[in-house]
């Protein structure tokens, strides 16, 4: 399963479901559900006053 992870202090979270499915990363600031245009989009959350990032594990 997909994490966060903020780069400066390591705190790490799953990254959020929608649809049932982890939610993926678009234009490198908002996780989207991409299963339905009803779901629509979520800020990345930020830890440390910047975005997390998204790792594949």
């Amino acid at each position: 399963m997909p994490k966060l992870k903020c780069d400066i202090c390591g705190n790490e979270t799953d990254v959020p479901v929608c649809c049932e499915q982890s939610m993926m990363v678009k234009d490198n600031y908002m996780l989207c559900c991409c299963q339905s245009e009803e779901c629509g989009y979520r800020p990345i959350p930020e830890c440390c006053s910047q975005k997390m990032n998204y790792m594949e594990v």
